[in-house]
């Protein structure tokens, strides 16, 4: 019985095991896939910014600016589109959401750097059409993207808005566009420029670190989870074998005896009807005209005398005894 009782419970505990190990690998890869999309973000974030830099001195120097401006361009929008690919495969909703919030606030600050390299460059007619909209696309996109934000990174927003460097670098970008002198002088400019660029800039990193945490704090907790999971199924299913070999012990489990262990029948009997046997005279007379057996008398060790069936026998012939 407890055998019987066993080969269930010990299955059970095995499925249980097994569906743990199941949950904790599969809570380990989501953990490093969010810690690995994290880190991706964080190098591309950088990535893109030593590219910014050697553009901006690479369109200073002699030589094909345009060429130079598209190469770069292609590099920058290669690794941008690789950090959208990431989040989109973000393990879950919230980290996914809010990764693409931080490659929007990468794109503009891309593009606010590309935009100002070509000013710096120098724009002429041709390419001016281009700045324009360079200019146009960031600032929609951050108008767009800056409600999405936590407090803080809007509030950082509301003051990079707020400030005299936005006013006088905005001043110079439309005047830049329309082909016509900018209201502040070279050094004003570069001053606003650069403290525009490092806002949109730590707004983007900002950004990428509060994914990042959110990223790997989920798969943190998918872990724990799993853990959690797995020992509350081993411990049910431990539970329940116990209480059924338990259960097991404790039933009523029928006897069955060997026939050779049955006690022998009573010697007294056996040796009564032994008696009987040899010890009796029988002095039976039978009347020819009811075939009965005179069976009157009794034997000398005071016994009864046989029953009338046994002492009938055939209607002329004396009675037969039993042997």
């Amino acid at each position: 019985m407890l055998s019987i009782a066993f080969v269930p419970s010990a299955a059970l505990v095995l499925v249980a095991l097994v569906i743990g190990g199941f949950l904790v690998h599969q809570a380990v890869r989501m953990r490093d896939d969010a810690e690995d999309g994290a880190v991706a973000m964080i190098d591309a974030s950088r990535g893109i910014a030593a590219l910014q830099r050697d553009r901006a001195i690479a369109l200073k120097a002699p030589g094909s600016r345009s060429a130079t401006y598209t190469a770069y361009a292609d590099h920058i929008d290669t690794s941008l589109s690789s950090l959208r690919e990431i989040a989109r495969a973000a393990p879950d909703a919230e980290i996914g959401y809010q990764q693409a919030l931080a490659v929007e606030l990468l794109t503009v600050a891309e593009g606010m750097t590309r935009s100002d390299s070509l000013a710096v460059a120098g724009i002429d007619d041709e390419g001016r059409r281009d700045y324009a909209a360079a200019v146009g696309a960031y600032r929609s996109r951050l108008d767009a993207v800056a409600g999405k934000l936590t407090e803080s990174s809007r509030q950082i927003y509301r003051d990079l808005v707020g400030s005299a460097d936005w006013s006088r670098f905005g001043a110079v970008e439309t005047a830049l566009s329309a082909a016509t002198p900018p209201p502040v002088g070279q050094d004003a400019w570069r001053v606003a420029a650069g403290v525009v660029g490092r806002s949109l800039g730590d707004l983007a990193v900002r950004q990428i670190e509060y994914s990042a945490r959110l990223a790997i704090d989920g798969g943190r907790r998918v872990l724990s989870g799993a853990f959690a999971a797995t020992a509350a199924i081993s411990l049910l299913a431990g539970v329940v074998m116990a209480v059924v070999m338990l259960l097991a012990r404790r039933l009523p489990i029928p006897v069955i005896r060997c026939p050779a262990r049955l006690e022998a029948a009573p010697l007294g009997w056996s040796h009564r009807v032994h008696d009987y046997a040899e010890k009796s005279t029988l002095l039976a007379h039978t009347r020819r005209r009811t075939g009965r057996a005179d069976l009157s008398g009794e034997f000398h060790d005071g016994s009864a005398p046989l029953p009338a069936h046994l002492g009938r026998g055939d209607a002329g012939g004396p009675a037969s005894c039993p042997r």
